[in-house]
């Protein structure tokens, strides 16, 4: 295969992922992989699993057209360009496809150019926005900011970041958001923040991300100082959408490739995975304005009298009430929820899942242990 047949057929095959990479009309898509892929790299990738296997299970799946040493060189040049995942295993590093958003997009921080940030952009407005935001389990969550849980509330400590990051040992790790770097590449500078490091990075992630040369490794106290730091700048806390997250992004309304297309969307609370929503005394209001300016959904209604909370795009962040000067914002919990899944396997399987169905699902799985690929 050469040319767009060739990059047809990646789309087809990142598309078979948990996370889709569906076809548009314009073919947006084909150019983002242009931009990510060689050929020769794409021919590569498309002898990978969704589930990152040994070097040796794909070496025999390339019915060893280059020797094991030239495929792990180039794997290995593919992993640092961040197009495909590399992961640590017991019996050396395991390689697989990367799913656009969490995976390749994040990967191109520090690299990113103006045209490829207008291709994903584009993308996200004509089909993966849509497709990110879907019927499945999201990849992150909203959890409040720790000062704008109600006390009377026991809160899991997925839900508590605070909570979260004061019982881990560590390493902490912060890395610059590529949502802003893409807007201030195309001259859209965050209207939230200054701050360019705020994606917060935890454990086995952290210290990925720090010998990759990406990351900045910090202290425990500097990380709970992200966190306060949030707060005061009115950013929307989105850990990943497990009990033990990985990261945590630092999100605004005028960058958030997730936010910025939820909001357009009528009722954007229905593709968050949240617990909590904003309620309003409005016997306590001083009508000030303040909750409708910390908004980053367009959450807060009434332009005269007290502020009025739309349920249908409250995304409990918890940012209105931590500003409120009368405390008339409030965080009220919603009707208990299963928790989340334990960690990223089990997240994306359940992804999986929920879009194939059990059988295939464990056809998939059952697949990989015999050198099958999905």
């Amino acid at each position: 295969m050469e040319g767009d047949e060739l990059y047809r057929a990646l789309q087809r095959h990142l598309d078979r992922m948990p996370v889709p990479f569906p076809a548009t009309k314009s073919g947006v898509e084909i150019r983002i992989l242009k931009q990510l892929f060689t050929p020769d790299e794409a021919r590569l990738a498309l002898r990978l699993s969704a589930i990152p296997e040994a070097l040796g299970t794909i070496h025999r799946r390339t019915h060893r057209q280059m020797s094991r040493e030239q495929l792990g060189k180039a794997l290995d040049h593919m992993a640092e360009k961040g197009s495909i995942q590399k992961l640590p295993g017991d019996k050396g590093p395991r390689y697989g496809k990367s799913p656009l958003v969490l995976g390749m997009y994040e990967a191109q921080v520090d690299r990113l150019t103006p045209e490829l940030e207008r291709d994903v952009r584009a993308y996200f407005e004509v089909a993966f926005g849509r497709e990110l935001l879907g019927p499945r389990t999201p990849q992150m969550r909203t959890v409040p900011v720790h000062k704008s849980i109600p006390v009377e509330h026991a809160v899991a400590r997925y839900d508590h970041i605070r909570r979260y990051v004061e019982a881990m040992p560590g390493p902490f790790a912060v890395i610059p958001c590529v949502c802003r770097q893409g807007r201030a590449l195309t001259g859209q500078p965050c209207k939230q923040t200054a701050e360019p490091r705020n994606c917060l990075m935890f454990g086995g992630a952290a210290t990925m991300m720090i010998k990759k040369g990406i990351a900045r490794p910090v202290s425990k106290e500097e990380m709970l100082g992200f966190l306060e730091q949030a707060d005061r700048q009115g950013l929307v806390l989105e850990p990943q959408n497990t009990l033990n997250p990985l990261f945590v992004c630092c999100c605004c309304g005028c960058c958030c490739g997730v936010l910025t297309t939820a909001k357009k969307l009528p009722k954007p609370a229905e593709f968050f995975q949240a617990d909590f929503l904003a309620v309003v005394d409005q016997d306590k209001c001083q009508v000030c304005g303040t909750c409708a300016t910390r908004c980053q959904m367009d959450a807060i209604a009434g332009e005269e009298g007290p502020p009025v909370v739309v349920e249908e795009r409250c995304i409990g962040c918890g940012l209105c009430v931590t500003t409120c000067p009368s405390e008339a914002m409030s965080l009220r919990k919603k009707e208990r929820r299963p928790p989340p899944p334990k960690d990223t396997r089990a997240l994306y399987l359940k992804i999986f899942k929920e879009r194939y169905g059990p059988l295939r699902s464990a056809a998939a799985v059952a697949g990989h242990f015999v050198g099958r690929k999905f």
